[in-house]
């Protein structure tokens, strides 16, 4: 069985290669089936952040900068087909499932500032 592994976006666990090697960030250029960012791309495209190429140093700000833009646009799953029917409803993620996937990246949802995670206690 192939190890999946999780996404630093999202936190779902569908990515067949890992994102960090030794600490060394990858541009594996895997789109991730549930939120969509691509590896190696999003970070310097699809995220504003004053760079054309972000720097390594703060690609954790473009994670959460993505992981804003998606959730507050209504976490539209990417690649429906790859997401468990029980996570989701149609083509959005379940708000309990992204809980759990955030939890398990070890962030701290009490201190989101992310429209939504304003009564997550």
């Amino acid at each position: 069985m192939k190890t999946l592994h999780a996404c630093a976006v999202c936190g779902f666990e569908g990515l067949e290669e890992p994102l960090f090697v030794d600490g060394e960030y990858l541009n594996t250029f895997e789109i991730c089936p549930c939120c969509g960012f691509e590896f190696g791309f999003s970070e310097d495209h699809d995220v504003v952040h004053g760079f054309i190429t972000i720097p390594e140093e703060f690609l954790e700000v473009a994670f959460q900068l993505y992981r804003k833009k998606w959730i507050e646009a209504g976490m539209k799953i990417f690649d429906p087909e790859a997401i468990p029917e029980s996570k989701r409803k149609h083509d959005v993620l379940k708000f309990d499932v992204l809980v759990k996937q955030l939890q398990n990246l070890k962030l701290d949802l009490s201190n989101f500032d992310i429209n939504g995670f304003e009564d997550f206690e």
